[in-house]
């Protein structure tokens, strides 16, 4: 079987587009995570302000119960 120029380079041409498209596709895959690693660079700071929240709760109650302990007295 012999394979002549022009379908050499039509298998090349072929080839070469399918390799873009795969580029292509890295790319944007690319850009998809690093906007995920934005994203839940986001949702850890929110997570960490919720729990700084709570602990800012607990914290004025704790500081209630003392007053109130220490009117008592």
């Amino acid at each position: 079987m012999q394979i002549n120029s022009s379908e050499i380079k039509q298998a090349k041409a072929q080839l070469n587009a399918e390799l873009d498209d795969l580029i292509s596709s890295l790319k944007n895959k690319d850009a998809e995570i690093e906007n995920l690693k934005v994203e839940i660079a986001s949702l850890q700071t929110l997570v960490e302000i919720e729990k700084l929240k709570t602990e800012l709760v607990n914290l004025k109650t704790l500081a209630a119960k003392e007053r109130s302990k220490n009117k008592k007295k």
